[in-house]
């Protein structure tokens, strides 16, 4: 074994809420994409125990999943020697996980998570925003994300900071009533009568509504509303309007990111979580995440 790994460890407990990507998949097959480093053998011998429960329940591997339900995936002890755990934060991690937070109770954090940095460690991620969290915060028992954005996405992300909280925001979640709006940057002078594109993604309808705040000639600043949860959402529509959200690597215009960033001298996908309005035991919670400098010095009028 060398140095720099370390014996077996055991993960925490997690908690998955089957989203309109997972929905009618089967159980077995979400597990494996969940669990990627986690033998397929290992998984089957999960479910055949019981220890994977969906809403609480044992089930089978064929069983459909059916969305907002709730899968429980055990603590794993890693049964191949792993790279040493990481306890410590590097100056980059350390200075963003100070700066992040925008809001704390007892039974949530908001955070303005930054553009570039994952949600959670993966493959090709050691440290991702969920892990960083449980280093700085030691004190707390139990942090867990309550829904996710992408890698390159900005702003708000709500941590759940007891299980209880955790299935009550997932809740708000299955039933919309959580209302997340994002601002983006866009290719092109966006058509003014376009407001609504109604437009299936993974063959499920899907609802997005626009509202122009700024044209930037090259760019138009938008703002848009979910009405609808499906993985990349936005950026599919905004693909099929023609209108490509800048910076955006997988749908949209390589030449003129190109062009964009050597202009500028910037980098990144615009594509920001703006705000989300929720209602929490009788409460109703509003928070706006604030953009970095980079959207100043695209020419976004803040």
């Amino acid at each position: 074994m060398n140095a720099s790994e370390e014996r077996p460890v055991k993960t925490p407990v997690q908690f998955h809420l089957v989203t309109d990507r997972d929905e009618g998949q089967r159980l077995d097959n979400c597990l494996f994409r969940l669990l990627k480093n986690v033998p397929k053998t290992r998984i089957y011998r999960l479910l055949r125990k019981g220890e994977v429960r969906v809403n609480k329940k044992r089930v089978d591997a064929d069983y459909r999943l059916i969305l907002n339900d709730e899968i429980r995936i055990p603590p794993l002890i890693q049964e191949e020697p792993v790279l040493k755990p990481i306890t410590q934060l590097n100056s980059d991690q350390q200075v963003w996980v100070k700066t992040c937070l925008l809001f704390e109770n007892d039974d949530f954090m908001v955070i303005n998570k930054p553009s570039g940095v994952s949600v959670h460690a993966g493959s090709d991620t050691r440290v991702g925003l969920i892990e960083a969290l449980r280093i700085d915060r030691p004190d707390l028992k139990f942090i867990e994300l309550a829904h996710r954005i992408d890698k390159e996405t900005s702003g708000c992300l709500l941590i759940a900071k007891k299980p209880s909280v955790l299935k009550g925001l997932h809740a708000l979640l299955r039933d919309r009533d959580f209302k997340k709006t994002y601002h983006m940057l866009v290719k092109g002078e966006w058509p003014k009568n376009l407001n609504r594109i109604e437009l299936p993604v993974e063959g499920k309808p899907s609802l997005t509504t626009f509202q122009i705040l700024q044209k930037m000639g090259p760019v138009t600043y938008l703002s848009a509303l979910l009405h609808t949860g499906r993985q990349h959402q936005i950026r599919i529509h905004c693909q099929a309007a023609q209108h490509s959200i800048v910076g955006d690597d997988k749908y949209g215009d390589f030449k003129f990111n190109r062009e964009f960033f050597h202009k500028t001298g910037l980098k990144r996908m615009f594509l920001h979580a703006y705000q989300v309005i929720f209602a929490w035991e009788g409460q109703t919670y509003k928070f706006v995440a604030p953009f970095g400098p980079e959207w100043e010095k695209a020419g976004v009028c803040l």
